[in-house]
């Protein structure tokens, strides 16, 4: 028979079942307490426990796992914590749990926090020193690991950590370096959704990047963030997660056993930035090449739906960045006109190799795609040369089946050996320059190119059939100075009669003319 008092105090002490919880409250009567078949213990004085607990056919169960706190005291972090660590899944004992933490720092004005739950049974010492020690490992070699820094305009460096492990779940989260203002303490809490927000992303099966306003941070509260991770998948195998965050770069790397995804992001101090439209537009049009790289590389869906939301939220962060002095001067708006508005970056995303052949390892499955923009500038505001390098490769291979109503599963018999081994090496690249000579245009140029190649091995019972290879390209050169001397010459004179500027409408519908396009019959004679 237990016997439990109604004061309810996490404390460290304390020691909790595995599973189910069931929290007495305080307001409930004492005489409608039911007995649990297994019981939560929240700084509750625990009399007697059942040596013994018996399942609905009558056969004893394992005893299960208790669990010693770190600190005591009732809050709703330690309240999350006391229901998450029952939970077996990392998105369950994550969930909640990260703006929690991130809600409780802000509320108590930055001071430290430490707590844990750690794994014990009846046969664990409860020595001070040899907790201590485990509560230490728990977070030295916790299976799942997510820690946040975050710099503020102030100096102070937020930093976060949460861990979870067979050994029980920890936390903690400080402020180093400084006292954060009452302004940034408030700003602390509202990233509490977002991280939060991007853990659940984080957690999924399969993962999904859900940043939100993690990479639109206020530069006027926070300069810099960086947020680490590394988690157990459901099949055991391992995922990690790299972002960071400042005024001028920002890089994203996510890696598992389906394969990486990698960015890297340089403002060049926002100079390089255009409109929200015009960045609408060419991110539209990179979107589109991912999708085209991934249909015709015969790549990961899923891999690739994390690349193109890792490219989208990122070149988000400059919706809201801050742009030069003299970004709306007219020269340097003109200087972009044939640019994408964007910052400059390279990507990558290459999937896990893969062996499925045994007759013939050499063949080897795999997707490799990299894309990259880089932009250079030379002279002064009045002699200004402008250039900007956009380039795509795609290399690919991978088994098809011949008879695509039949799973293919090759082995050392030729009877399996029936299918095409597919090869494909794309190239793709544009070139856009822009310049002025005594504040007036003088150049503008754009090149456009590409190149496909495939080829296609045959085999029928073991034996090549075919080895086919095919090829295309496409490349052309434009001169259009006098298109955009004719759109400038039009948009002044809208500005002097106080009409509305049409100059972003007109430029929208003949972006495609300089910017990246993958396929050679996308290159317009």
């Amino acid at each position: 028979m237990t016997t439990i008092n109604s004061a309810v105090r996490l404390t460290p002490v304390a020691q909790i079942a595995a599973r189910p919880a069931q929290f007495v409250s305080t307001s409930m009567p004492q005489a409608a307490t039911v007995r649990p078949s297994t019981v939560v213990s929240l700084g509750q004085q625990i009399t007697d426990v059942d040596t013994q607990t018996y399942t609905a056919n009558g056969t004893t169960r394992e005893a299960q796992s208790q669990y010693v706190w770190e600190r005591s005291g009732l809050d709703k972090l330690s309240m999350y914590m006391a229901s998450a660590v029952q939970s077996s899944s990392t998105a369950a004992r994550f969930q909640g749990l990260g703006a929690a933490l991130l809600e409780q720092l802000a509320a108590n004005g930055g001071q430290r926090i430490a707590q844990s739950g750690l794994a014990v049974n009846d046969s664990t010492a409860t020595e001070p020193l040899l907790l201590g020690l485990q509560q230490a490992r728990l977070r030295e070699y916790a299976t799942n690991t997510v820690t946040f820094n975050l710099t503020s305009a102030s100096g102070a460096t937020v930093t976060l950590g949460l861990y979870s492990s067979a050994d029980g779940l920890a936390v903690d989260a400080d402020v180093q370096g400084g006292t954060l203002t009452s302004d940034e303490l408030k700003g602390l809490a509202a990233l509490a959704g977002s991280f939060q927000s991007a853990l659940n992303g984080l957690t999924k099966e399969p993962p999904q990047l859900q940043l939100g306003a993690l990479v639109k941070l206020d530069p006027s509260l926070f300069t810099g963030l960086q947020m680490n991770a590394k988690l157990e998948t459901a099949s055991g195998a391992q995922q990690t997660f790299d972002l960071q965050l400042n005024e001028d770069t920002r890089s994203l790397k996510l890696q598992g056993p389906s394969g990486e995804v990698k960015m890297n992001f340089d403002t060049q101090g926002g100079a390089l930035l255009g409109s929200q439209a015009q960045r609408q537009a060419a991110v539209a049009n990179y979107l589109t090449q991912f999708d085209a790289a991934q249909k015709r590389g015969n790549g990961d869906a899923q891999l690739m739906a994390l690349f193109k939301d890792a490219f989208s939220q990122l070149n988000s962060v400059d919706d809201a960045s801050p742009r030069p002095a003299n970004h709306d001067v007219a020269l340097n708006k003109a200087s972009r006109l044939l640019l994408s508005g964007l910052a400059d970056f390279d990507a990558s995303i290459s999937q896990t190799e893969q062996k499925i052949n045994p007759m013939r390892p050499e063949e080897v499955d795999h997707f490799d795609y990299k894309v990259s923009q880089s932009t250079q500038r030379q002279g002064n505001a009045a002699n200004l040369t402008v250039q900007q390098d956009q380039q795509a490769n795609l290399k690919a291979a991978w088994h098809q089946g011949l008879n695509p109503l039949v799973d293919l599963v090759l082995s050392r018999d030729n009877e399996s050996q029936n299918y095409r081994y597919r090869e494909v090496d794309d190239q793709s690249r544009s070139t856009t320059r822009l310049g002025f000579s005594n504040n007036s245009l003088v150049e503008a140029s754009a090149t456009q190119q590409a190149s496909q190649q495939e080829r296609v091995r045959t085999y029928q019972k073991g034996t090549l059939q075919s080895d086919e290879t095919n090829r295309a390209s496409a490349d052309q050169s434009r001169d259009l100075l006098h298109m955009l001397d004719a759109l400038l010459d039009q948009d002044r004179a809208a500005r002097r009669t106080g009409a509305a500027s049409t100059l972003e409408d007109q430029l929208a519908g003949l972006r495609h003319l300089w910017l990246l396009q993958s396929a050679p019959g996308q290159i317009a004679a």
